[in-house]
């Protein structure tokens, strides 16, 4: 039977030891209270009882009278904001008084990891650091990072870190969202008062786990997954204790399929085991390179030549870190496991098994989620003697997969990809707090999906704006450029995915979108510059919320007209013209080494308009010739396209692929939107 657990200890924030008064981590000192508004503070006491609420602006006192069940609720009138510092005292007969309380402009910030992703941890420290050691000149600037967790059903509490609202400092700055910061940060320059972010976001994540119930089963496919989490117990401990059984089953069920393994013994690791048909592999690699989408078991083998000089000594093998278990055996025989898949492995070949000539290092690798294998730093792998020579490992292996895990149990205790959960656990218990708007960043989960996306993306900002009960501003940022450039136009997902965020722009009301096409990498989903993508997410609250007078999107197609075998492309949002503006420095991180050489990327360094593919009746996409020209009265707002291979064109693309090779901006230094003309059906066309 599912128990829901009503935590007060977590909700007993910035009270005294001896209060009644339960207040949410929403309800602390550092709180910011949306200016101008009737902003509602909540709590629980014992039923019945009388609450007065004070708030020193106005020392004005609201009262109400707890319902049954102990919530009581209030809304408080909020002046302009400024930088004054007030108290809010609780009282139902015992006192408590929230300090530092200040007035001014809310924003949640959502979304999945580029949400996430802190100013100091990853890769981005090395670009943040200056502004997370003066983090504290910012103090007015005040983070409430929502702690993550899972529901299965809808919550009134949540926990914090922190334990509520905190200044902006080095301390409070480094685990916080580098994006929802930045974008905090500007509001705060250029609006001079108080700014207060709400960041709740977890990486990886669908958006669907960010949406409620109600919405959730108006998609007929997505019951049956609601089904299956209404029928999980809301206590995490109970859904781990239910998975790690599910899963000891599971392993032994999967052992005796498990050829490598005889009875208990590791034939596979035996040195006169013949490993002929296995498959090769180049390590470091992941196994998914080679069995994509499959986890299970692997097993890898490489024999080496151990030189007489080590014979009967102790000699250490180092492998990195094994992706997800390891046991690894030499010459047959066990030397060595893990069970931690980022920590390093690094086992002592005892000296009775040091022989002269042939041996065989073999790993046998449990690869239960994601991805799987040994994928570290090269220089990791290695045989080092007792004279510290190395023999490198980074080389050729033999692979097979012995048992895909098709079916493996999975972890609902803390698994965020289930539908409602994190609506029902970090969105939410938020409601009804007093906030200006939203920005979010996420959809790389879903790029499969991408058409589904067009519909999901707004039923997610509707669901949202319904749980707050108005219409406030929602910004999305576009995803970035990631993996290996193409050499030739192909349909892609990520561009569909990019699509379907364009197109919530297009059919609601206050929600815009932040272009970041010219700031991700090629190696890592993770692009570092999140000073960008919050300053313009910034941009459009200043713009459409703020009514300040700036520019706030990239170049966005308009029209376009089809003549003389070429087509005409006009833009908006082009400022004071279009112009190419090149990657620099930045070209190697943004479309990788392997094609920074290629001809297409030369040309974009070279100052050339590039990223415009055209197609005609065939529906065969071919690179286009791009040039900007000048309409008499307009500036630099058009931009013309046409290719010798294609004399009757239809439709064009720009910007259309994962990692695209483009550079159009409009002179503010913002990207051109990728965009298409046509309508043909995507790969994720019919996806569920």
């Amino acid at each position: 039977m599912k128990r829901i657990l009503f935590i007060a200890a977590a909700l007993l924030v910035g009270l005294s030891a001896a209060a009644k008064v339960e207040l949410t981590p929403l309800f602390t000192d550092n709180m910011v209270l949306q200016q101008n508004s009737q902003a509602p503070i909540w709590g629980k006491a014992a039923p019945g009882a009388a609450i007065k609420v004070t708030t020193s602006w106005d020392n004005k006192t609201y009262n109400a009278t707890t319902a049954a069940d102990g919530r009581w609720e209030v809304k408080v009138s909020t002046p302009k904001g400024s930088f004054m510092k007030y108290n809010i005292t609780i009282s139902d007969g015992e006192p408590v008084t929230l300090q530092n309380v200040v007035i001014g402009e809310v924003w949640i910030a959502s979304g999945q990891s580029n949400m996430q992703m802190p100013m100091e941890s990853w890769r981005a420290v090395r670009v943040n650091k200056g502004d997370i050691d003066g983090s504290s000149q910012f103090a007015d600037l005040r983070l409430l990072q929502v702690a993550r967790a899972t529901g299965m059903s809808e919550r009134d509490w949540f926990k914090a870190d922190f334990d509520g609202w905190q200044e902006s400092s080095a301390e409070t700055v480094r685990n916080f969202s580098a994006a929802g910061w930045y974008f905090g940060r500007k509001l705060l320059q250029e609006l001079k008062v108080p700014v207060g972010i709400i960041h709740t976001s977890w990486g990886g994540t669908i958006i669907e786990a960010w949406m409620s119930a109600g919405v959730v089963n108006s998609y007929p496919e997505m019951r049956p997954k609601y089904n299956i989490v209404k029928s999980l117990s809301e206590d995490e401990s109970d859904r781990e204790r239910t998975f790690e059984e599910e899963m000891a089953a599971f392993y032994k069920s999967v052992t005796t399929q498990d050829n490598g393994l005889s009875g208990g013994v590791p034939v596979w690791a035996m040195p006169t085991f013949d490993d002929s048909a296995w498959s090769k592999i180049v390590l470091p690699r992941k196994v998914q390179e080679i069995w994509r989408n499959i986890n299970g078991i692997f097993w890898f083998r490489k024999e080496i030549e151990v030189p007489a000089s080590w014979e009967g000594k102790d000699i250490t093998l180092s492998l990195g870190p094994v992706d997800d278990y390891d046991e690894t055996y030499w010459d047959g025989q066990l030397v060595g496991f893990g069970r931690q898949w980022n920590k390093n492995r690094e086992y002592t070949i005892p000296a009775r098994l040091v022989k002269k000539g042939k041996a065989v290092i073999t790993i046998r690798c449990t690869d239960d989620h994601g991805d799987g294998g040994l994928y570290g730093d090269p220089r990791l792998l290695f045989v080092q003697g007792p004279d510290g020579k190395k023999i490198m490992l980074d080389n050729v292996w033999k692979v097979t997969l012995s048992v895909s895990f098709e079916g493996i149990p999975k972890s609902t205790a803390r698994e965020p990809n289930m539908v409602t959960v994190l609506y029902n656990a970090m969105v939410k218990p938020l409601a009804p707090y007093a906030i200006k708007g939203a920005i979010w960043y996420q959809g790389e989960s879903n790029a499969s999906w991408a058409y589904r996306y067009r519909e999901l993306q707004p039923a997610m900002i509707a669901d949202w704006r319904a749980t707050w009960g108005y219409d406030f501003p929602f910004y999305i940022t576009q995803i970035a450029n990631y993996k290996q450039v193409k050499p030739i136009p192909a349909e892609d997902d990520w561009a569909e995915l990019r699509e379907a965020q364009a197109m919530a722009t297009k059919s609601m009301d206050k929600v815009g979108m932040a272009c970041i096409i010219d700031i991700g990498e090629a190696d890592d989903v993770h692009p570092v510059r999140k000073q960008e993508v919050g300053e313009r997410l910034a941009r459009l609250a200043l713009a459409n919320d703020y009514g300040k007078k700036i520019v706030c999107n990239g170049p966005r197609v308009s029209s376009y007209a089809i003549r003389n075998g070429s087509i005409t492309l006009n833009f908006s949002d082009v400022a004071g013209g279009l112009q190419v503006i090149t990657s620099g420095d930045f070209a190697t991180d943004r479309y990788g080494k392997d094609a920074i050489n290629s001809e297409l990327v030369k040309k974009a360094e070279a100052g050339e308009l590039v990223g415009f593919q055209i197609a005609g009746a065939d529906r065969v996409w071919h690179w286009a010739d791009a040039k900007i020209v000048v309409k008499k009265g307009f500036g630099a707002n058009q931009v013309v396209v046409s290719s010798p291979e294609v004399p009757y064109p239809v439709a064009v693309r720009y910007g259309w692929a994962v990692n695209p090779v483009c550079n159009l901006f409009n002179s503010e230094g913002l990207p051109a939107w990728p965009f298409r003309t046509d309508d043909w059906p995507g790969m994720t066309y019919g996806r569920l």
